[in-house]
């Protein structure tokens, strides 16, 4: 598995993400990219289709979520990266 650079800002939880194996809540992102930490299974899993499964209609989402819900989080750094669409095509911009 391919350990992530970046982590969306929102916990899974907020995208109605839940374990795959023991249908919980207890969780957060995993170090590993299009995978969740579960706490009771102790365990790294793919946990439940979501939204995030695409295509996602963003700005729906940033209504219904919040205007940060696509925003992502350097894992090294901490450093917060904004999500925007410019010219129709999505893009990462690091907050100055």
């Amino acid at each position: 598995m391919k350990r992530r650079k970046r982590c969306p800002a929102y916990e899974p939880t907020a995208y109605e993400i839940k374990c795959d194996i023991c249908n919980g809540s207890n969780i957060t992102w995993s170090e590993f990219e299009d995978h969740i930490w579960c706490y009771n299974c102790e365990k790294d899993t793919k946990g439940t289709p979501s939204a995030l499964c695409g295509p996602v209609p963003v700005e729906v989402a940033k209504m219904l979520i919040g205007r940060h819900c696509f925003d992502e989080i350097d894992v090294e750094t901490g450093r917060l990266w904004i999500m925007k669409v410019k010219d129709g095509e999505i893009i990462y911009e690091e907050e100055k």
